[in-house]
């Protein structure tokens, strides 16, 4: 059975890979995704709350005043996130995001996500950034990352949340119009 599960994941991930390098519109129809969507090839298309194991501290009251401070914090988990899985290190994954199944997601990338040199947060840019929500519990932005050590990217809402006093990434929807707000309700236990 769990081999089935697993080749279903593979399949599921392989199709929704080749579907996030395919150019769209912001009015394509509502699908969220983990904040691996970028980066890797794994897709949820359930409005459910996510189901989280990082245990969370009361939100630290930060709020996201500039797109340059917004660029920052993106700019360092999604570094996390590709050298996690550059160098294969769960570790290094677990401190940029909010839950045990986006570090699952990660390690399905080990050996098989593509670089063309290893990652620096130098490489790392953003285009058409915008805060669409930032108070103390939550940041949502908008923003497309590129890179030159791995080709290919697309917009899309970041939500990121407050834990131990370190943003960690939520989720990545495809579309400015998806119900990324539920993401910022959700309990992180």
């Amino acid at each position: 059975m769990a081999r089935y599960a697993v080749a279903g994941i593979i399949v599921i991930g392989l199709a929704v890979g080749i579907w996030l390098l395919l150019p769209r519109d912001e009015t394509s129809p509502t699908t969220t995704s983990p904040p691996s969507a970028a980066a890797s090839t794994t897709t949820s298309t359930s409005t459910a709350e996510p189901t989280t194991t990082t245990t969370a501290s009361e939100p630290d009251g930060h709020v996201v005043e500039t797109v340059e401070e917004a660029e920052e914090i993106l700019r360092e988990l999604w570094f996390g996130w590709f050298e996690g899985i550059y160098n294969q290190d769960e570790d290094r994954i677990r401190e940029v995001v909010a839950s045990e199944e986006q570090v699952a997601t990660a390690r399905e990338q080990f050996g098989v996500m593509e670089f063309t040199s290893s990652p620096t947060e130098e490489a790392l840019t953003f285009t058409g950034t915008e805060i669409l929500r930032s108070d103390a519990r939550c940041a949502a932005i908008w923003s497309g990352p590129q890179s030159s050590f791995r080709p290919g990217s697309s917009s899309g809402v970041h939500v990121i949340r407050r834990v131990d006093e370190r943003w960690v990434m939520v989720s990545y929807w495809l579309n400015r119009g998806d119900l990324w707000e539920q993401d910022c309700e959700v309990e992180l236990s």
